[in-house]
């Protein structure tokens, strides 16, 4: 029996065109799936891209405030030191020297270290007493006359441009000497900077 064109047209459709659709079909489905799944990872790294580059921000802008506080606090106390430099130290140096300019006030605190450097120290040790060089003039005779009397130990009274103001006094030959000049000025200097930071920097608590 002869095929007609509508059998074959059923039969092309049966076994050509069906199968073919249908295989059109689970394709797209499969690329719709793919297409979404990719979408979707695309969209993870995406957040995760944007949360690491937010804590990367955060950690910035952490690390940046913490700088800056290091940076204002150690510029806060470099202009505290140097207010306390420019103050304190001059303004002591110049009261010491003053001070050590009288001749009363030298000669008295001279004359109690004397006294209790012959008493702990005996005759066994000479008691060297350093002047400086440009008061020779002024003082050598007296020092000489009032201390040398005076010393229950053997006394040496030198001038010295090593001593800018003040006295040194010690045990001669020993190399040690009390400072009263530049020694006085930095002890009255370390007692009063506590005192001078706490009432000149103090905060509103304070």
């Amino acid at each position: 029996m002869a095929k007609t064109l509508g059998d074959i047209t059923s039969e092309l459709t049966e076994k050509v065109l069906s199968p073919a659709k249908a295989e059109a079909e689970k394709i797209v489905s499969q690329a719709k799936a793919e297409a979404e799944r990719i979408v979707a990872d695309a969209t993870n790294e995406v957040a995760q891209i944007k949360q690491a580059a937010e804590k990367v921000a955060e950690e910035t802008r952490e690390q940046m405030r913490v700088d800056l506080e290091t940076a204002a606090r150690n510029f806060i106390i470099k202009v505290q030191e140097q207010l306390e430099k420019t103050i304190v130290e001059p303004t002591i140096e110049e009261e010491v020297k003053s001070t050590l300019r009288d001749r009363d006030f030298l000669k008295k605190i001279i004359e109690i270290l004397l006294s209790a450097f012959s008493k702990s120290g005996g005759e066994e040790h000479k008691i060297e007493v350093l002047l400086p060089e440009q008061k020779k003039a002024e003082l050598e005779s007296w020092f000489l006359d009032k201390f040398r009397s005076k010393a229950e130990a053997p006394l040496t009274i030198q001038f010295t441009d090593k001593v800018s103001f003040g006295f040194k006094i010690g045990v001669e030959g020993s190399g040690q000497h009390f400072n009263f000049g530049d020694g006085f000025v930095e002890v009255i200097s370390e007692f009063c900077s506590p005192r001078f930071r706490k009432h000149f920097f103090a905060t509103k608590e304070e």
